[in-house]
């Protein structure tokens, strides 16, 4: 009976046990952590975090992208946004499933299963993220020079 007395004290005190879950949907990025931590002026990471925790510091790449902005506003035929989410990516006539996503100090690297154009295939791809470009390299392709695209909104928007 202590036990569970306990167990119940911990979880309300550290909100693991939050009802309404307190976890963000796969659409969207999580909120930022809560705290009395003293943090460094916008803009700048603080120092050694890149050593800390790879990766960290990029913006998340859950949205909608395109390669021109009116793509966004105006999308027609195969000129519309992709939405990625933690995952998937779908874009125009194909989806691919993350099927493994590994987060690295330049951003991310992930492992997908495409379906398009009636055929499936695996590609492996790199994400770097920016406030407000995503640059996707294509690993398994011929050419590895990144394909930027602009943010159009979150999956929300």
């Amino acid at each position: 009976m202590r036990t569970v007395i306990l167990l119940s004290l911990l979880c309300l005190a550290t909100a693991g046990c939050d009802r309404d879950g307190g976890v963000n949907p796969p659409t969207e990025p999580g909120r930022p952590v809560e705290g009395t931590a003293v943090l460094p002026p916008p803009g700048e990471k603080p120092p050694g975090v890149e050593a800390a925790l790879p990766g960290a510091g990029p913006p998340n790449f859950v949205g909608r992208w395109a390669a021109e902005a009116e793509w966004c506003f105006e999308p027609r035929g195969d000129r519309v946004p992709i939405e990625i989410t933690t995952t998937e990516l779908r874009g125009y006539e194909n989806r691919c499933d993350i099927q493994r996503i590994t987060q690295i100090s330049t951003g991310y690297e992930a492992a997908l299963k495409c379906d398009g154009e009636g055929r499936s295939r695996y590609e492996r791809i790199r994400l770097a993220a920016g406030d407000r470009t995503l640059d996707i390299t294509w690993m398994d392709r011929s050419s590895d020079r990144p394909v930027r695209l602009l943010r159009c909104s979150t999956l929300a928007g």
